[in-house]
């Protein structure tokens, strides 16, 4: 079981939580121990972050940094990875869509974060 630190911050109002029109976001662990991770996602209109944790995954775990909440896909977004040790990693998520959903985000042996989107 992933062990999950840190805080969340929502930007906006409750009506975040369950929007339809919304996506999410997945990060996997697919290295062979433990990973501390920070993951910030930030609107490029906004000023604050729309989620902000720092993540404790177990090999083999998925943690959602979003939780129950989904982003908007009315907008695009900065999605920032720092893995404890390296590597950082930021990828610019321009008009988000939920038929591509959810954002892949995996942390594993090698010097890269990957992002991933479903295709098709």
């Amino acid at each position: 079981m992933a062990a999950v630190t840190g805080t969340v911050s929502l930007a906006g109002c409750s009506a975040l939580w369950d929007q339809t029109g919304a996506t999410e976001v997945a990060v996997y662990n697919v290295r062979a121990e433990p990973i501390l991770v920070s993951v910030t996602i930030t609107a490029d209109d906004a000023e604050e972050p729309h989620t902000s944790r720092e993540l404790e995954i177990d090999p083999g775990a998925k943690v959602d940094p979003v939780n129950r909440s989904k982003l908007p896909t009315n907008g695009s977004y900065a999605v920032r990875v720092d893995v404890d040790g390296g590597p950082t990693e930021t990828f610019d998520w321009n008009d988000p869509d939920v038929e591509l959903a959810p954002l892949y985000v995996l942390v594993d042996e090698t010097r890269n974060v990957k992002f991933l989107l479903q295709a098709g």
